[in-house]
């Protein structure tokens, strides 16, 4: 299910997605996946805004606007902001972003499958991305994230506990 599309691509990892108004909306904290031609990137979203652009509402009452601007009847704009974790290429995880995505590039909800593989690594549960994002990301996106892995791989419940309390210790 697409949730949005790729606006902007400010480096490897910093990327805005802007939210079609009919989709669903996602929370901060939830996984994504934007597909390229040989794999996925697979990243979080970080923060979103939603806005209402000035220059497009006419100084009128509520009421009349639609009257005044039947073609554009809803005038926000929402946006996600992700942040890239790694890849998925050829079947192989890498917590790392060889090349980001591109404008126009769809952004998706990460399934439930996909989440398992990404954090599994020789056959164990890794979270070895963790470390090298904390600084930043905001403590609610990484205890989001965690609430996330921890529903979808429960055996691994007692390490994310010592993490989660980490996180709200340190950060």
């Amino acid at each position: 299910m697409v949730i949005g599309d790729i606006i902007r691509v400010e480096d490897a990892r910093t990327y805005v997605a802007k939210i079609p108004p009919d989709a669903k909306k996602e929370c901060i904290g939830s996984f994504v996946k934007i597909k390229k031609d040989d794999g996925s990137i697979i990243g979080v979203i970080k923060n979103i805004t939603n806005s209402i652009r000035e220059d497009l509402i006419p100084y009128i009452s509520p009421d009349l606007q639609p009257k005044y601007a039947p073609f554009n009847e809803d005038f926000r704009d929402s946006y996600y902001f992700i942040h890239g974790l790694g890849s998925i290429r050829n079947g192989i995880v890498k917590y790392d972003i060889a090349s980001p995505p591109d404008v126009q590039d769809n952004v998706e909800i990460l399934k439930p499958e996909e989440l398992r593989f990404f954090h599994t690594i020789d056959g164990k549960h890794s979270m070895a991305y963790f470390h090298s994002n904390g600084e930043v990301l905001p403590q609610n996106v990484l205890i989001a994230m965690i609430d996330q892995v921890e529903e979808k791989c429960p055996e691994c419940k007692a390490m994310l506990k010592l993490v989660r309390k980490y996180i709200r210790r340190n950060l």
